[in-house]
C-alpha cells in the first residue's frame, strides 16, 4: 500500500528543512551545528527542530526500562527547571538545568571519543513535521538528555525574539502534556504532541 501511495503520488513528499549536529565525548562537551537545507528557511523551523527533538528523545527512551524511564523524568525534570527560569536568547540553559557541573558547551567539537548526534527535520505540510534522528550506539543516556539542552542552547543563538517567546510557550504546551497523562512513548504523540504545542503557542496560548 505505501508503494502503491508513492506510486500515485498520494503520500506527501518530505522537504528537508534543517540539521542540527551535537557533538559531545568522554568530558560531557558538547557542540552543536546547524545545518539549513532549504534555501527560504524560515526562523520558526528552529522552533520546530527543539521540540521534536525534545519529544524524540523522550520517545527513545524504553518505559519498560527503569533506567530509561529515570533518564526520560530527569530530561523532562531539566526542562522544567529551564521553564522556570524563562528562556531568553542568552540563557544558561546548562545553569538553568542544574548541568553546569558536569557539562560544558564549548566553540569547536570535543575529541575526546567522540560522539555524534544528528537530527534532521522535515517539512510534511503546513502544519506537521518530520524529524528523524542518528544516535551512535556508545551514547551514554546522560549523552542524550543533555544533548537536548545542547540543541536547545544553540538554537536560541538562531532565533529573534518572537521566536524565543514561541518555543517557551511551546516546550511549555508540550510539558503541560506530559503532566497531563500524555505517553512520550506512543507512537501517535511523537509528532503529535510538539505540533499541537506549537499551534497552541503561536495563537498566543
Amino acid at each position: 500500500m505505501g508503494f502503491l501511495k508513492r506510486l500515485l503520488g498520494v503520500e506527501p513528499k518530505l522537504v528537508k528543512l534543517v540539521s542540527a549536529c551535537v557533538i559531545t565525548d568522554e568530558d560531557h562537551k558538547y557542540f552543536v551545528s546547524f545545518s539549513k537545507h532549504h534555501p527560504q528557511l524560515q526562523l520558526p523551523e528552529y522552533v520546530r527542530l527543539v521540540l521534536h527533538y525534545y519529544a524524540k528523545i523522550l520517545f527513545n527512551f524504553d518505559p519498560s526500562d527503569p533506567t530509561m524511564t529515570e533518564s526520560a523524568r530527569t530530561l523532562k525534570s531539566m526542562m522544567d527547571s529551564v521553564l522556570a527560569a524563562g528562556i531568553q536568547r542568552e540563557s544558561d540553559i546548562f545553569y538553568h538545568a542544574n548541568v553546569d557541573d558536569v557539562s560544558t558547551m564549548v566553540s569547536s567539537p570535543p575529541t575526546n571519543q567522540a560522539r555524534e548526534i544528528r537530527a534532521t527535520l522535515y517539512f510534511v505540510d503546513t502544519i506537521q513535521r518530520h524529524i528523524t534522528t542518528e544516535v551512535p550506539g556508545n551514547l551514554y543516556a546522560q549523552h542524550m538528555v543533555i544533548s537536548v539542552m545542547a540543541a536547545l542552547k544553540g538554537a536560541l543563538k538562531e532565533m529573534d525574539k518572537e521566536c524565543t517567546e514561541i518555543l517557551h510557550r511551546s516546550l511549555t504546551n508540550m510539558n503541560r502534556a506530559y503532566d497531563s497523562g500524555e505517553s512520550h512513548s506512543e507512537l501517535r504523540n511523537l509528532a503529535a504532541i510538539p505540533t499541537t504545542a506549537y499551534m497552541s503557542a503561536i495563537m498566543g496560548e
